[in-house]
């Protein structure tokens, strides 16, 4: 592999994983729903262990719709990516097989042309004569 090759392969690698993370994410988001702010106000209110007064809860939907959205944009971009990395390295990928390929064509044909000339040069050198 060339190293533009590697290039492409690393880069399709990252947007698949990067694809892989966010969608996990948007998942875990999706499916705990209210959870995800419980556990925020669990945590403050363990922090701040003196207060007698429960601490406001912003709106957790406002939150979670924002998150949530932002991990769609995110995985739907990273999946995007991953696709036209892969598509173009698999255009990269053929049209260097198809030029090694006329490369390998031409040196067959530089070939026999050399081998022919040697034929040829072999035929027109004058024979010696041989003393007895």
């Amino acid at each position: 592999m060339t190293r533009s090759s590697l290039n492409a392969s690393m880069w399709s690698r990252i947007f698949l994983i990067l694809f892989a993370l966010s969608a996990i994410v948007l998942l875990v988001l999706w499916f705990s729903g209210p959870v995800v702010g419980d556990v925020f106000t669990e945590v403050r209110e363990s922090l701040d262990p003196n207060s007698t007064q429960p601490t406001p809860v912003p709106s957790t939907s406002r939150q979670e719709f924002f998150t949530v959205m932002g991990t769609a944009i995110t995985s739907i971009t990273s999946l995007v990516g991953f696709i036209v990395t892969t598509v173009i390295s698999w255009r990269k990928e053929k049209r260097e097989a198809a030029l090694a390929d006329v490369e390998r064509r031409k040196l067959e044909v530089d070939l026999e042309k050399s081998r022919l000339e040697l034929e040829k040069l072999k035929g027109n050198k004058p024979k010696r004569k041989v003393k007895k």
